[in-house]
């Protein structure tokens, strides 16, 4: 079944001319509790950071903010929006968890 989902994945990130980034299939490849539960805490800040968690915590703040491109998502948006995708239905907790970390309000005084 995951290996299925994997290959659904690559093929829609194929068919819009875009190949998946060697992290990503491995991220996808090893959606286990323990490292998902690892990055996520990387990426709210409540965990240390190895390279993949560093990545994820870069692209986070885009992932929760950024509304749905359609047919005009970059590559780079589409492989995110696969890890998003998978998080939201296989660890919907977790997601939670980033969605709050991100989604706040950026206040600013001048």
């Amino acid at each position: 079944m995951k290996v299925l989902l994997v290959l659904i994945c690559v093929g829609v990130a194929a068919s819009m001319k875009c190949s998946v980034d060697r992290d990503v299939q491995f991220i996808l490849k090893n959606f286990i509790p323990t490292a998902v539960s690892k990055n996520v805490d990387c990426v709210v800040g409540v965990g240390a950071c190895d390279s993949l968690g560093t990545k994820l915590k870069d692209e986070a703040p885009d992932a929760v903010r950024s509304g749905k491109c359609g047919r005009s998502c970059t590559c780079n948006q589409i492989q995110v929006r696969l890890v998003v995708n998978k998080m939201k239905r296989e660890y919907p907790g977790q997601w939670d968890r980033v969605v709050r970390k991100y989604s706040k309000k950026i206040i600013t005084t001048e």
